[in-house]
């Protein structure tokens, strides 16, 4: 059995992420259960405009969700196995947005930094 690399939908050219599809057209069918044309994205002058402004809006506070839930799931999974599957996916998940040209948020942990601890002894 033989493994695609590419996104099944005609013309994509990027990795498959999940069941065949690339990230953003996995994510277009588990939020809205159809894949976007472009005809979809915008049926006006205007709407076009708007769209795409928040389709990237959407798009970072959706990689952002993604990675806290990656981030919270490798702190609280046990095993080696487990830990490596979401690791690789914050890794992913953090190439992605680097490559979309967003700052990557600071881990949230709750912990104290060793710098901080120095001056309460």
């Amino acid at each position: 059995m033989s493994h695609e690399t590419k996104c099944m939908v005609q013309g994509c050219e990027n990795r498959v992420h999940a069941k065949g599809y690339c990230r953003k057209h996995y994510g277009q069918i588990w939020r809205k259960g159809k894949i976007y044309t472009q005809k979809d994205a915008g049926s006006g002058k205007k709407a076009g405009v708007k769209t795409a402004h928040r389709d990237d809006t959407d798009r970072m506070r959706a990689l952002e969700r993604e990675l806290r839930r990656a981030e919270m799931m490798y702190k609280n999974v046990i095993g080696f196995e487990g830990r490596l599957k979401w690791r690789r996916e914050i890794v992913e998940v953090k190439k992605e947005m680097t490559r979309l040209g967003m700052p990557i948020p600071l881990p949230e942990t709750g912990q104290t930094t060793p710098m901080s601890l120095a001056g309460s002894f």
